[in-house]
């Protein structure tokens, strides 16, 4: 019998992390002061990192453009991987963390832009005292794409609604809720029973974004009767959503849940769309190849248990 032996190793690299935190900070701040000052060097001590850089890569970085200091072809893919890079650390430095304190696994929640977080305190706390080895974290910045972010591993759960994208994650329906028109109290609309595409076409509409998406309003409701309300607004968040509506400079369309916590609290009132209304469910998304007593899926089970539409 012959036994073949691969030998691989891998190539030492020619930067430091120091190097990818100076790649991220100039991309973000667009110039040598701020990021030297966030970073907490002198000015010529990151002028000299930069160099370094591009002499060990042989290549240009950044060019400069009104004052500010641009990435470059080669500059942008070292960035893109500065921030895979440098984000991982900090998870995994997180981790270690909780290992000490007692906590053997963390659940990494990405909450969608569009979701109720009034439920969020309590629950939380109920689902470490039931499982006190496991530690959630909530994060903020993955609402646009749960899919991307779950396969990617920057998160093990996301809580999104709408339409599922079938095969590609584990998707456990929560509850079935309805999208509702948003009005200022007193509006005109605010007495009709429901509302059709019609009422929309001469008021200024808020919106999270610009951008479309499967399932929602856009090809649901305006989209099938070929009507789009005058001019819109983006406002980006559920708070300024709400607050350009209920200071009386537009209406919207949100789901149900996702208002209910303000309805109470600030100057608005929900109307259904269409007489049969306009239905949406709310999922849980976790990786397909999760074990099913993984703990994102007793995060799940307990979101299940609970019943998430009463919380």
């Amino acid at each position: 019998k012959f036994i073949t032996i691969r030998l691989t190793w891998q190539m030492p690299t020619k930067l430091s992390t120091r190097h990818l935190q100076m790649i991220a900070q100039v991309a973000d701040s667009g110039s040598v002061s701020e990021a030297a000052s966030h970073i907490g060097v002198t000015q010529s001590a990151l002028s000299h990192r930069i160099k370094e850089a591009e002499r060990l890569l042989n290549t240009i970085l950044f060019y400069r453009e009104n004052k500010r200091l641009i990435p470059t072809n080669a500059g942008t893919r070292l960035l893109a991987a500065a921030r895979v890079v440098l984000g991982e650390i900090e998870r995994a430095e997180n981790d270690i963390d909780k290992l000490s304190e007692g906590i053997e696994h963390v659940v990494r929640l990405g909450v969608e832009t569009y979701c109720n977080y009034s439920w969020l305190p309590g629950f939380l706390k109920r689902f470490e005292q039931n499982h006190p080895a496991i530690g959630v974290e909530v994060i903020a910045d993955v609402s646009q794409n749960p899919y991307a972010a779950l396969r990617k591993g920057l998160i093990d759960l996301s809580i999104v609604s709408g339409i599922v994208h079938p095969g590609t994650v584990k998707a456990t329906r929560l509850f079935k809720d309805e999208m509702v028109a948003v009005l200022p109290k007193g509006h005109l609309l605010s007495e009709n029973k429901c509302l059709m595409p019609e009422d929309f076409e001469r008021e200024t509409y808020i919106a999270y974004h610009t951008n479309p998406e499967r399932g929602r309003e856009y090809e649901q409701f305006f989209s099938r009767y070929q009507i789009l309300p005058r001019k819109v607004i983006r406002a980006g968040v559920t708070e300024a959503v709400i607050a350009f509506i209920a200071a009386g400079q537009g209406i919207s369309i949100l789901p149900r849940w996702t208002v209910k916590p303000y309805l109470d609290k600030h100057n608005i009132t929900a109307v259904p769309l269409t007489e049969k209304g306009l239905p949406l469910d709310w999922h849980a998304l976790t990786r397909i190849h999760d074990q099913s007593d993984s703990p994102a899926n007793l995060f799940v089970m307990a979101l299940k248990k609970e019943g998430l539409q009463s919380l």
